[in-house]
């Protein structure tokens, strides 16, 4: 009971403070056609104060030097508290690929908008194919990604098989992938309830994989997946199947 009401809670503060950020940040976005100020604040402000509200402290293991420019971050998805944590860690200013039904939504679909996040319909083939082209527009334009390969939250915390559209992406931009490894989100809050059990978090970031390093997006694919299993294993997590590296349906999307 009191794991629900505390899901509750975050997930009001969630809304009411998304909404405040978005407005504060408005004017800004109009006039400068840029969403660095809403990220500041997600970074800054938005993020570590929901993680702090679900009583989950965030333990990152020691980063790797990452080189300049754009990079995209691969990772594992275990919870819907990971965007949190991803903005809170990672030291970009960064965008989501995410799915088409968050751009819907009240407020927040504007917010992501606005801040020039990709939208991705996996259910229309030439819409997925023509939001992957506008990822790698922003990618090239200097921006870093985060993308979570699965393409939906994992139900038993293990890292399941990755969809191809990220590394496509990543071999048309010539952008280094980053994996990342998320722990213990998936068990503070489950996918498909509201309840919160407050507990650690950790979180461990590889070293960039190049893409030129590889033939094609599926040995890239297999090679991120691979150290985003490794390290998930190290930070206490239960990894994945090496042997499924590529998901078998909706390859294309994100």
């Amino acid at each position: 009971m009191l794991a629900r009401a505390r899901g509750f809670v975050v997930l009001v503060y969630c809304a009411i403070s998304m909404a405040f950020f978005f407005f504060v940040s408005l004017p800004v976005m109009l006039l400068t056609g840029s969403g660095d100020l809403p990220i500041w604040f997600a970074r800054f402000a938005w993020s570590p104060s929901s993680l702090w509200l679900a009583g989950s402290r965030v333990h990152l293991e020691p980063m790797p030097s990452l080189p300049d420019g754009p990079l995209i971050f691969a990772s594992n998805h275990e919870s819907a508290l990971d965007i949190w944590v991803l903005f809170k860690v990672l030291p970009r200013s960064v965008r989501f690929i995410a799915k088409a039904e968050l751009f819907r939504l009240p407020v927040f679909g504007a917010y992501m908008r606005l801040g020039g996040h990709v939208p991705v319909d996996r259910s229309n083939h030439v819409q997925a194919v023509q939001s992957l082209r506008q990822a790698g527009q922003v990618v090239r334009a200097g921006t870093s990604l985060i993308v979570f390969p699965e393409g939906t939250r994992s139900m038993d915390c293990r890292v399941h098989p990755f969809k191809k559209g990220p590394f496509v992406v990543a071999m048309e931009a010539g952008v280094p992938v980053v994996p990342v490894a998320i722990s213990g989100s998936g068990k503070v809050t489950p996918k498909r309830i509201i309840a919160i059990w407050p507990g650690p978090i950790r979180v461990a970031v590889g070293e960039p994989v190049s893409p030129a390093d590889f033939p094609d997006k599926t040995a890239l694919l297999t090679e991120v997946r691979r150290r985003v299993i490794a390290l998930h294993r190290r930070i206490g997590g239960a990894g994945g199947d090496e042997a499924s590296a590529v998901a078998t349906v909706g390859m294309e999307g994100v």
